[in-house]
């Protein structure tokens, strides 16, 4: 097991707070349940351990994204947004249009009764602008960039690119959240309480139906995300759950819903709630926000906690009278699974994105956008938050703008060694590498170095393949190649001699004052 380079963990199980069930054998474990090996699946990323055999003096440690200098990037200007403009939604990256496409929360001034999904673009990503097209007005405004609301008084949008795309009037998919007392019609469709609901559009601006469709009942005010399993070839909603526990006491988790096309919707599944060692109750769940990368699920876990609980005028129409909760902290950790059901945290919980110094942007922490958007080598994580003091009494009536964190090319986590002086290993398990390219994301420090080995099942190390005879890799790379030299000759592993070729192959990875971040394949 890798322990985390902030606490001493080794030999302690993971404390998974998570609620676990059945589901289909893991698509890319190195091993089939019976024994018998499989292939690489062409990335890993080093979040669990899963993949990782045995290691010597190393540790596991979490990569922060850097945060713009420049934040926010998206700010309040129309009336629409006059109380919020936040990332309670999507952004993605059009390919034809060579644009990042924003779809975000705007709140009005009266915040129960103006909520809209309003648009916007960007060539780079941190220069955004606001297109005013006609598709909703405002008292006011007869363009705006409203693409939905306020008449249904949505939350939270999700949306994603249908991998479908026969359907030119379904090429882009939304699940969001609505109150029922917005529809007239509500009981007639059998509509009781808080639902979801789901849209869609041949363009990501034009949506129907015009009220949503409904999908599956349940509270979801804040983001919902919903990723394409090519596995299991269904849909995975992942939104926020509301329930009353023991005590009485409202508290939030996370659930997961399932659809295979996007109209019918499974029974929920509570993925996860927070624990003792969070501070439950006062550590809840705001939102999970899972980005699916060649296979893994890399999940945003945004989780408040609550500062206190004050006297005063109830400041919503649910909760009764009595004490309410005061201020909020909303800090982001990370979370990961193979098969997008089982999530284990990351790091024994440390902090992927953690609150704000005083004056700085997102004081009162962060909630993120649907996904995490990969283009070219960069990561964009999308956030919302707010500047002000965070001991402000009126903290909540401060409005939240977009603001943006980047991070290189799968570098969430970094394995390095525990004590710098000594040289670390790290050993994957046995599996078959087809593809003739392996990559390491790895940096060294100027006296660093990394060099590789191959072993085969029983451990013995292959002639030729030993890590002496390793191109030692220096340096920052995002993509350092695996080369072994001998003999005035250079070569990968796929001039393993003929017997070893569709056998399984143990990749050890000798470092010494150096980070490895994630291996890739290629062809």
């Amino acid at each position: 097991m890798v322990i985390s380079c902030a606490f001493d963990t080794l030999g302690k199980k993971p404390n998974l707070y998570l609620l676990l069930h059945n589901s289909k054998q893991d698509p890319i474990n190195p091993h089939d349940g019976k024994g018998n090996h499989m292939e690489f699946s062409g990335l890993e990323l080093f979040l669990d351990d899963q993949m990782i055999s045995n290691t010597r003096n190393m540790c596991r440690r979490i990569t922060r994204p850097r945060l713009y200098e420049g934040n926010p990037v998206v700010r309040r200007e129309y009336p629409w947004e006059a109380g919020h403009a936040c990332i309670y939604g999507s952004v993605l990256y059009d390919d034809h249009k060579k644009l990042f496409r924003m779809w975000y929360n705007a709140y009005g001034e009266d915040y129960y009764n103006q909520q809209v999904m309003a648009y916007a673009e960007s060539p780079d990503g941190i220069t955004w602008t606001k297109p005013m097209l006609d598709v909703r007005p405002w008292p006011g405004y007869e363009r705006t960039n409203i693409l939905m609301g306020p008449q249904i008084n949505l939350h939270g949008p999700g949306l994603l690119i249908n991998p479908d795309q026969s359907d030119t009037q379904r090429r882009y998919l939304m699940l969001f959240d609505s109150y029922p007392h917005w529809r007239p019609n509500a009981t007639e469709l059998g509509i009781h309480g808080r639902q979801l609901y789901a849209a869609e559009s041949p363009d990501g601006i034009h949506w129907s139906p015009d009220m949503g469709r409904p999908a599956f009942a349940g509270k979801a005010d804040s983001g919902q995300s919903v990723v394409w399993d090519p596995i299991t070839k269904t849909f995975k909603a992942y939104v926020r759950m509301t329930i009353e526990d023991a005590f009485g006491q409202r508290i939030r988790g996370s659930r997961l819903v399932e659809s295979p096309d996007f109209v019918h919707w499974g029974p929920p599944r509570e993925l996860m709630r927070t624990d003792d060692v969070d501070g439950y109750p006062d550590a809840q769940i705001q939102q999970l926000c899972v980005t699916r990368l060649d296979g893994i699920y890399v999940g945003l876990l945004s989780m408040f906690q609550i500062q206190q609980y004050v006297h005063g005028t109830e400041r919503r129409k649910e909760g009764g009278g009595g004490l309410f909760e005061g201020a909020q902290v909303s800090e982001i950790q990370l979370v990961t699974s193979r098969d997008g059901v089982h999530f284990t945290r990351v790091a024994d919980r440390s902090l992927f994105m953690a609150q704000a110094d005083r004056g700085g942007f997102g004081t009162h922490g962060y909630t993120t956008a649907s996904q995490m958007l990969q283009h070219d080598d960069t990561v964009y994580i999308y956030c919302d938050g707010r500047m002000c003091d965070p001991d402000d009494p009126d903290w909540i009536k401060q409005g939240m703008e977009i603001g943006l964190a980047t991070m290189p090319r799968d570098r969430f986590v970094a394995l390095q060694p525990k004590r710098m002086m000594d040289e670390a290993m790290v050993e994957l398990v046995p599996m078959q590498f087809p593809q003739a390219r392996l990559l390491l994301n790895a940096t060294t420090s100027a006296a660093g170095q990394i060099r590789a080995e191959l072993a085969d099942f029983n451990g013995v190390t292959i002639k030729g393949f030993e890590h002496n005879k390793s191109v030692m890799m220096t340096g920052e790379s995002l993509d350092h190649q695996i080369f072994w030299q001998a003999d005035g000759k250079t070569y990968m592993h796929d001039a393993l001699p003929p017997n070893m070729r569709d056998q399984p192959i143990r990749l050890r990875l000798w470092l010494r004052q150096a980070h490895i971040h994630a291996l890739r394949a290629s062809s």
